[in-house]
């Protein structure tokens, strides 16, 4: 069953094209209790994944909820569904929710999917691949979706670890960051592969880039509960520590009353064809 504290938790929406590494990033985030369910299927519905030990349930277009037998994705008909909800034990959720969504390429997802959905989102994680970070159809897009989202919003560099040469990663560093400025609270290089399966390496995940997206990700989720900024050198547990001992200790008790403390899976450091045009919208939705 779903927690009883779920409605209150922020909801991070995953977004960006077609493989630019949004249900990769789902599988990182969510690397202690990894989902039993398919989430690389191109065809599928947006994924709402929360805090919880239940069965996937289909969310129709009116709301109504129908559990999936065997927890099988697939079987939502897309075009009678507005997400499917997926319970799953993960650290992570116990801060917040995430929002895995179509790519904003995909022919199958209509701009209504954004309508529905992008509204009930208090922060965003836009994955771009490198090797061709940053298109024009990507920047239209953002420029259609609700101004408060830009401070609490991230930009991953995914695939960093494709681009071979020095100088054309500080050049293309360079340019994603003058073309988004404003845009995003901040731009991060990441190779999401090499931070799936660094799970016992902790140089290997910290080369990955994971790190300081780990740390702009607390401190988004902080803000948007409310808690009070911390130093993060302070909560920064050795490697190897489990994944519940990167819960914020500063914050925590402001950050209880309301959803319990920020829970990150890792280790968290100091970091040194279509184009969708979804309809501005705002305000506060839900799913049911």
């Amino acid at each position: 069953m779903t927690d009883a504290t779920e409605k209150h938790r922020p909801r991070v929406a995953l977004l960006g094209e077609f493989s630019a590494g949004k249900s990769t990033l789902v599988n990182v985030l969510m690397k202690e209790a990894r989902s039993p369910v398919r989430v690389t299927a191109t065809h599928l519905p947006p994924i709402w994944y929360c805090y919880g030990t239940g069965p996937a349930m289909h969310i129709a277009r009116d709301g109504t909820e129908t559990a999936l037998p065997g927890n099988d994705l697939s079987a939502a008909p897309l075009e009678d569904t507005r997400a499917v909800r997926v319970e799953v034990a993960a650290d992570i959720l116990k801060s917040c929710d995430l929002l895995d969504m179509p790519g904003s390429s995909d022919p199958n997802m209509t701009p209504d999917i954004w309508d529905a959905l992008l509204p009930m989102s208090q922060a965003v994680i836009w994955c771009t691949p490198a090797t061709q970070a940053w298109r024009q159809s990507e920047a239209a897009i953002w420029e259609e979706t609700p101004e408060t989202l830009h401070a609490h919003a991230i930009l991953l560099l995914t695939r960093f670890d494709k681009i071979r040469m020095s100088d054309d990663r500080k050049r293309l560093l360079s340019r994603v960051r003058r073309e988004t400025k404003g845009l995003f609270r901040g731009v991060y290089p990441v190779s999401l592969l090499q931070a799936l399966s660094g799970e016992d390496d902790a140089e290997a995940w910290s080369d990955s880039g994971m790190d300081a997206v780990l740390e702009a990700l607390v401190g988004i989720l902080e803000e948007l509960n409310g808690a009070p900024k911390r130093d993060l050198a302070n909560v920064v547990p050795l490697p190897g520590t489990s994944a519940s001992g990167v819960a914020t200790r500063a914050a925590a008790s402001a950050t209880e009353e309301r959803t319990g403390p920020v829970v990150m899976p890792r280790r968290v450091t100091r970091a040194g064809g279509r184009t969708m045009r979804p309809r501005r919208a705002g305000g506060e939705g839900s799913l049911i």
